[in-house]
């Protein structure tokens, strides 16, 4: 989602990604990449009720600076584990060999410039199958789109996808009625358009490239649209059938299936094609509804995964601002109750994230509170057109994030493992952090399992220890280790 400021401030980059900033103060050195950032993960069950963990290990946190300023933080993780981050800056791509002890520029570059204009919109994703590094900024009305397959030391720059207008969405799989050209998968780029803006679009489309992100073009029918919209759901700013266009991560299945979740006109939903995007069915996965803000408009991240035995796993926060996974056991046709799947003492969520390893594994990513002033939240019932719900006062909220996850979420009574990958004493965040759009953060974190089966996160520290909170944060990336594995 956009977002124009005035007074951006230019970064100094050295050899290792050094930044200097004068309202973002790096935290202690001694605490990034120490065990114990935010203290030993919680073992619990669904709906927040602690659980004895026995003889299965219990992990915890360590956290790592990138050394970059990001916004909309997206990373990937490659088949050797190496690790990969976009900042904010002009398609400044940042690669690190040692588990994120140190970081280095593997930015697009000809005859050492970077090949990308800045935006606020960078993506950065990497396929598993294959290995390959996707960077993406969205330079209206086109996007710029580089891909390596050598970690970073070369890429391939091309310009297309011109038809999308925002919030995009990276992500690649198996085909299943094409024949792709010197790359064995399909890549899509999902975005909303029928609007330059996330509120005010109308319209979810999706393009595809069948030779490696080197040309795109419409997958074919659109996976969401205002105009087939439930006409009695309340939508954007609690009017009728008006449901904007912005949507979470796209996935696809082992099977070539591509799944694209988003809240839709306040419900949780689910857009799934066979055919790569030619045809979709959508599926509203629960009725607990989606997040709402002051002015009456519905949250639209959402996550899903999927894995080779036909298990679809979609995450969202509800209407109540708490997180929640619902599981289909028949490739998304039905999902089945929803499990809320916060810890002990965590009474709000946003931005939700989700990664799978093997059948059952996931981590879920969100940005979470303790320190919420709690409900009555804006609803539907509560909400008026335009004028919007009312607002409580969240000055002295603090916001931190969270990894929850399982090796076990097939089971009748799945056990979680939940942290705060920063020390909840020195908050990432503080005020408003959502429905939408979380202060530095922006519109979405993200979560990837590495091939050793842990978990990483990346999220934004924009309230140092020492100064002031500012509108841009530090980039770092969690990492929850010493537990079950997840692959």
């Amino acid at each position: 989602m956009k977002r124009f400021s005035i007074g951006r401030r230019v970064l100094a980059l050295g050899a290792i990604g050094a930044v200097t900033m004068s309202m973002l103060v790096a935290r202690s050195a001694a605490e990034p990449g120490t065990p114990g950032a935010g203290g030993p993960a919680v073992a619990h069950r669904s709906g927040g009720v602690a659980a004895d963990p026995g003889a299965i290990p219990v992990p915890s946190p360590r956290i790592f600076d990138t050394g970059v300023v990001g916004v909309e933080p997206t990373f990937g993780i490659g088949r050797d584990g190496v690790l990969y981050v976009h900042a904010w800056e002009a398609g400044d791509v940042r690669r690190s060999l040692d588990g994120a002890l140190t970081w280095t520029d593997v930015s697009p570059k000809v005859q050492g410039k970077r090949v990308h204009q800045w935006t606020q919109d960078p993506y950065l994703y990497v396929d598993e199958r294959t290995g390959r590094v996707f960077a993406n900024d969205l330079v209206q009305p086109c996007q710029q789109t580089s891909f390596s397959d050598d970690g970073g030391l070369t890429w391939t720059t091309s310009v297309g996808s011109c038809d999308q207008q925002d919030h995009q969405t990276i992500f690649a799989g198996p085909p299943t009625i094409s024949e792709p050209i010197g790359y064995p998968n399909v890549v899509y780029n999902c975005a909303i358009n029928g609007g330059a803006l996330a509120n005010f679009s109308t319209v979810t489309s999706c393009d595809k490239s069948l030779d490696g992100a080197l040309t795109f073009v419409p997958t074919g029918a659109m996976p969401y649209m205002t105009a087939e919209a439930p006409r009695d759901a309340p939508g954007t700013f609690a009017i009728p059938g008006l449901c904007d266009g912005a949507t979470g991560h796209g996935f696809v299945g082992p099977d070539g299936t591509v799944y694209l979740p988003r809240g839709w006109c306040g419900q949780p939903w689910l857009a799934l094609s066979r055919d790569e995007g030619l045809t979709w069915t959508r599926v509203q996965v629960a009725s607990n509804g989606m997040q709402r803000g002051s002015n009456g408009s519905p949250e639209h991240e959402a996550s899903v995964v999927a894995d080779a035995d036909g298990n679809v796993y979609y995450m969202w926060v509800a209407e109540d601002r708490l997180p929640y996974l619902s599981i289909s056991r028949d490739r998304g046709v039905s999902f089945g109750t929803p499990m809320m799947i916060a810890p002990p003492g965590l009474d709000e969520a946003g931005l939700p994230s989700m990664a799978i390893g093997a059948t059952g594994k996931i981590a879920m990513t969100y940005m979470g509170t303790t320190t919420s002033p709690g409900p009555p939240y804006p609803s539907a019932a509560t909400c008026r057109p335009i004028v919007g719900c009312g607002s409580v006062s969240y000055s002295a909220v603090k916001w931190n994030n969270y990894i929850t996850q399982t090796a076990d979420a097939l089971a009748t009574e799945p056990l979680f493992f939940t942290a705060s990958m920063n020390d909840p004493t020195d908050p990432l965040v503080k005020g408003v952090c959502g429905p939408v759009r979380c202060a530095a953060e922006y519109d979405f974190i993200d979560v990837n399992i590495a091939p050793d089966g842990t978990a990483w996160s990346v999220f934004l520290d924009a309230c140092p220890k020492v100064g002031a909170c500012a509108e841009e944060g530090q980039q770092f990336v969690g990492h929850l280790v010493g537990g079950p594995s997840l692959r």
